[in-house]
């Protein structure tokens, strides 16, 4: 028994040899899958003027690190798209921003950094493809596009000429909108009484087809925004105004934010001035504000009577049920107010903006006229 066993290993040892004399060591060592591809959707819809990101690639196993690199771009006939191969110039933060500190544009600058980038560019070590505003720079919205990337690691490199397929849109906005109140206070014993309280917010029923009539730009609410030019190009310039019922602006040398102590996206700017035009604010950079969950409280003249206010209509129209308010109606002084120190105007507002240039922000305040006359 012991010398069969003994020829048993012996065999077993002898073919172990024969195989390993045969094996030939590769010339890379390492796995590149053939089965590489992006996680996510099929089609990557692409907003011109967007931002965003997708999902990482799966590398079935592949050996890693895995590099990662935009092979070409091709329309639906194959040829080059070289639309997305041109460079444009990016602004990005190097350094945090404070908006207590930075107040000259010298000073935010020396926190910013320019970059060129293409539209569409690959993090090259997970696959994920990104995009940024300088997409404002595609064109022919519809077209469809394939993205070939070529991924290399230590067993050679291979390309993937159906990684991501992309469609152009366009429904990236220029300006998002996610609050505007219009409001009309009246001050009496120091307290404040909004007896007009129009917002336009998610806590509205009709917060979605209001926000998209001011994206229309229809004029049917009381709050328009709209682009006047392109320049600057890199960076931002915002007109406020605040107008009467008839169009005539309320003095911009008394706009102000609304208390002392409380930070709204008017104090996230540089070069504030109250001109003729209407109080102007710029940043050298967008999107702006630099935090876009802030809001404005912009705050208007403060009147010591009511000869431009026609509290008396807005009183008849809030009992009709026509006017939103903060008061209610057993709340409403016999008097009308007669006895009141004063009456303001103030917006509350949250705008963020994507797009470069010169933007004015108008909004109308009902049952006002600068002149006293109502007729």
């Amino acid at each position: 028994m012991r010398k069969q066993a003994y020829f048993i290993v012996t065999i077993i040892l002898s073919s172990l040899m024969l195989c390993l004399s045969c094996y030939k060591q590769p010339d890379s060592i390492g796995f590149l899958s053939d089965d590489i591809y992006l996680r996510g959707a099929d089609t990557l819809y692409l907003p011109i003027g967007g931002k965003g990101a997708t999902n990482y690639a799966w590398t079935d196993y592949s050996s890693q690190p895995c590099t990662f690199s935009i092979e070409d771009v091709t329309d639906v006939s194959g040829a080059r798209s070289e639309q997305f191969f041109k460079e444009f110039t990016y602004r990005t933060w190097k350094k945090p921003y404070d908006f207590l500190t930075d107040k000259t544009e010298e000073q935010v600058l020396s926190k910013l950094q320019d970059t060129l980038l293409t539209p569409l560019i690959i993090n090259p070590i997970n696959g994920q493809l990104i995009y940024t505003e300088v997409t404002r720079n595609l064109s022919n919205p519809g077209d469809i596009f394939h993205v070939s990337v070529r991924v290399t690691n230590t067993a050679g490199t291979k390309v993937f000429p159906e990684y991501a397929t992309i469609k152009l849109t366009s429904t990236s906005r220029p300006f998002t909108v996610n609050e505007v109140i219009n409001g009309i206070s009246v001050v009496k014993s120091g307290a404040n009484n909004f007896v007009l309280y129009d917002q336009i917010n998610d806590s509205r029923p009709d917060f979605v087809a209001r926000r998209n009539n001011i994206y229309a730009d229809n004029g049917k609410e009381f709050v328009r925004i709209h682009k006047l030019f392109d320049e600057p190009t890199v960076g931002i310039k915002v007109i406020f105004k605040l107008v009467d019922a008839k169009g005539s602006l309320f003095n911009p040398a008394e706009y102000a934010t609304y208390a002392t102590g409380t930070y709204s996206y008017i104090d996230h700017s540089i070069n504030r001035q109250n001109t003729p035009e209407g109080m102007i604010l710029e940043f050298p950079t967008t999107p702006w504000p630099a935090d876009v969950n802030l809001r404005s409280y912009l705050k208007g003249p403060t009147a010591t009577d009511f000869k431009s206010f026609n509290i008396d209509k807005l009183y008849q129209d809030f009992l009709a049920g026509k006017v939103p308010s903060l008061i209610a109606p057993d709340n409403w002084p016999a008097n009308n107010w007669a006895d009141a120190d004063a009456w303001f105007v103030r917006i509350r507002s949250i705008i963020t903006f994507y797009e470069s240039g010169t933007w004015e922000v108008s909004c109308k305040i009902p049952y006002t006229a600068i002149d006293g006359n109502f007729n």
